[in-house]
C-alpha cells in the first residue's frame, strides 16, 4: 500500500493493490481465475480532518476457468458499485444522526440519492418499539403532501414513539397494524382518536376490551368549526357594510381562548370580540356555549361530567341554533368515548405535536422523494438528536 498528497486539488490518495489469492469469480465463487485486464478505479474515503481522501486501485477483471464468466473484482472496503468506501459510509451515517440530508449533501458533495440510500440503511438498523408492551395508543391521520398523500400514524402514548405508519386512512388502513398487534399479544387498555367513523369502527372491532377515548382537542376543534360556520352564515345575511366589516375580522377571535386575547394600548381584541357578539344574539349564545363546553373536562368526577354534558346538550337544543343542535347530537352519540376520558385521561395532543415535527422534518429535508425512506424516518423519529424547527 502506498499513498501521496496532491497539492493541485488538496487530496490525499491511497494506492492499494488487490491480493492475487483473494480474487474470485463473482458468478460462481470459484478461485480458479485468470486476470483478464486492469482498470484504475478510485473510491472516496472518510476525510482526514478537512482533507479529502481517495482510495485508488488498479482493479482487475478476471475470467473464470470453470464457468467462463468475466467479472470485476469486488473490493471488501466498498459496497457494490458505490464509489465511496465503507469507512466513508460510516462517517456519513454519524453525520446523519445530527444533520439533515440536505446538510450532508452540501457538506460531502455526494448525490442526494446516495445520501438517502445510506440514511435508509442506517434507519433500518435502529431499534423499534416492541408492540407487545403497548398499553395506551393515539391514532390520527397526517397529510404528507401530494407525493405521498394521507397516512395513518399510531403513537405509543407512554414512550411517545411512533409504532406504525400506514398508507391511507380509515378502518382499512389500520388492518395490518391490528394484525401485528394481535400476534404480539398486546394488552391495550385505551386508545385516543378523533371522532372519525373509520377509526372508531377499527378500534371497536379489533380492540373490543380497550377504552375508546375522544380527546378534548378534536371536540373543541369540531365546536370551532360549527362556530365558524355560524359566523359565515351570519356574515352573508348582514346588509350593513360596517357590521359586515366588524364581523369579518373576528373568525380567529371566536376560536381563541378568552385568556389568550390581547388587550393593550394598540390592540384590544376583547373589545373587538364583544362588539361582534353584540351584533347577533345567536352568535353570542354559540360563543358562550363553546366556552362552557371547555369546562366538561374540569368536572370533579365522571358522574358529574355526565350530568354536565347532558345539561350542555339540552341548552344547545334549546338555543334553536342549527349548528349547536347538530353539535349536541354529535356529543350525545359519542357520549361513552367522551366520558372514558375520566377513566383514561389521554389525548391525541402528543400526536399533534408529532405532526408538527413531521412537517418541520420534511421542510428541513426539502421533502422525501421515497415513501419507504420517509416511513423509516418517522418510525425512528424518537431517535432524533437535532432540534426540529420550522
Amino acid at each position: 500500500m502506498d499513498s501521496w498528497f496532491s497539492e493541485a486539488d488538496g487530496r490525499v490518495r491511497v494506492l492499494i493493490e488487490a491480493p492475487r489469492e483473494g480474487l474470485r469469480c463473482r458468478s460462481c465463487g470459484c478461485s480458479r481465475v485468470h486476470v483478464h485486464e486492469h482498470v484504475v478505479r478510485s473510491w472516496e474515503s472518510a476525510p482526514l480532518g478537512l482533507t479529502p481522501v481517495d482510495v485508488v486501485m488498479n482493479s482487475p477483471r478476471v475470467k473464470c476457468l470453470d464457468c467462463g464468466a468475466k467479472t470485476w473484482h469486488q473490493p471488501t472496503f466498498a459496497n457494490g458499485q458505490r464509489r465511496i468506501t465503507k469507512t466513508f459510509e460510516a462517517f456519513i451515517e454519524r453525520q446523519l444522526t445530527r444533520l439533515t440530508i440536505q446538510d450532508v449533501v452540501e457538506m460531502s458533495g455526494l448525490s442526494w440519492n446516495t445520501v438517502c440510500e445510506i440514511d435508509l440503511a442506517r434507519l433500518k438498523k435502529l431499534a423499534r418499539p416492541k408492540l407487545g408492551g403497548l398499553k395506551r395508543l393515539a391514532i390520527d391521520e397526517n397529510y404528507l403532501g401530494a407525493r405521498h398523500g394521507f397516512v395513518t400514524i399510531v403513537l405509543d402514548l407512554d414512550t411517545k414513539a411512533i409504532v406504525s405508519v400506514l398508507k391511507g386512512r380509515g378502518k382499512a388502513a389500520l388492518k395490518p397494524f391490528f394484525a401485528k398487534l394481535k400476534q404480539a399479544r398486546a394488552q391495550v387498555k385505551a386508545v385516543a382518536t378523533d371522532m372519525a367513523g373509520g377509526y372508531i369502527a377499527a378500534v371497536m372491532e379489533h380492540l373490543p376490551k380497550a377504552a375508546l377515548v375522544f380527546d378534548r382537542f378534536h371536540v373543541v376543534k369540531l365546536m370551532n368549526e360549527k362556530l365558524t360556520d355560524l359566523r359565515r352564515e351570519m356574515y352573508h345575511e348582514l346588509t350593513d357594510k360596517q357590521h359586515r366589516k366588524m364581523l369579518k375580522g373576528t373568525r380567529y377571535l371566536l376560536m381563541m381562548n378568552p385568556e389568550n386575547l390581547k388587550q393593550n394600548a394598540k390592540v384590544d381584541e376583547k373589545a373587538q370580540l364583544q362588539e361582534a357578539l353584540k351584533l347577533n344574539e345567536s352568535l353570542s349564545v354559540a360563543y358562550y356555549l363553546k366556552e362552557d363546553l371547555r369546562q366538561f373536562w374540569n368536572q370533579r368526577s365522571k358522574p358529574a361530567a355526565e350530568k354536565y354534558l347532558e345539561a350542555w346538550c339540552r341548552r344547545a337544543d334549546a338555543s334553536g341554533i342549527r349548528q349547536m343542535q347538530t353539535m349536541a347530537k354529535t356529543l350525545r352519540s359519542h357520549r361513552r368515548g367522551l366520558l372514558n376520558w375520566y377513566d383514561h385521561p389521554i389525548s391525541t395532543g402528543p400526536l399533534e405535536g408529532i405532526n408538527n415535527k413531521i412537517g418541520a422534518l420534511q421542510r428541513r429535508a426539502y421533502g422525501y422523494r421515497n415513501y419507504d425512506h420517509l416511513k423509516e424516518r418517522l418510525l425512528t423519529l424518537h431517535h432524533t438528536k437535532y432540534t426540529l424547527q420550522g
